[in-house]
Parts: C-alpha cells; structure tokens; sequence
C-alpha cells in the first residue's frame, strides 16, 4: 500500500475550495429569487392597477347610463363586479350638468374619479374627467 502524504500546507484546501464555490453559489441563488420576488411584486401591482381603471370606467358607464334614463338618479350603492366593488354618486349642478363620483376598490386598493356630464334630450355625454388622490370624492 503506498500512503499519499499531502504537501505541507495544502491539508483541507480542497474542502475548503467545495465550501467556498457552495457558498457562492447560494449567493447567487438567493440574489436570483430577490430579483424574481421583486418583478412579481411589481406586475402584481400593475395589474391591479389595470384592474381598478378598469373598475372605476365601469362605475362611470353605469352611473352615466343610469343618468341618460333618468335625470334624478343620484347615486349607485356599493356592490361586487368582478374581484373589486364600485359605487358612484351624482350630484345635479343645474337642469342638464351633472357631477359623477365614482369609486372602485380592489383589496386594500382604491381609485376614485370625477366626471362632469351634460345631458340633452338628444344624448348624455362626458364632458370631463379627471382621477381624484386618495382620499378625495
């Protein structure tokens, strides 16, 4: 039997070598999945934000339509469309403009926009519009 005998000062380098490339490689690793977490993060919030414009457009159509059949109609209560909930008030500034507040909420979310209407025997029509900051209506 021949005995290997390692030179003087290499004892446990290659162990120490496998210890550092593991090392490194959980590192890269773990900076992967922060990379990852931070992307899904990120298109998670965008397409909530899609989701409540899209909420709020439709809080605006239904008050407007609601509006173009009756000019009393003041306001849409609070109820469930699709994964989020709108509601919609409308104040009358005179006999043909109106002030449509509509809201959509999604989770913790919520989006509120201001529209002013004028309304004709002929037609109900959008005038302006404008997204309101959080807390405003």
């Amino acid at each position: 039997m021949v005995s290997r005998r390692h030179p003087r000062g290499e004892n446990g380098f290659a162990l120490l070598t496998a210890l550092l490339v593991l090392f490194l490689v959980s590192l890269c690793l773990s900076l992967l999945s922060l990379a990852l977490l931070l992307r899904l993060r990120a298109v998670r919030q965008e397409s909530q934000g899609v989701i409540l414009t899209a909420l709020t457009d439709a809080a605006l159509a239904e008050a407007v339509a609601n509006l173009a059949v009756d000019a009393n109609f003041n306001s849409v209560p609070e109820h469930p469309l699709g994964s989020g909930k709108i509601t919609s008030r409308i104040t009358k500034l005179s006999a043909t403009s109106f002030r449509i507040v509509a809201t959509a909420q999604l989770g913790t979310r919520t989006r509120t926009v201001e529209a002013f209407v004028q309304r004709t025997p002929a037609s109900t029509e959008v005038r302006q519009w404008r997204v309101l900051p959080p807390g405003g209506g």
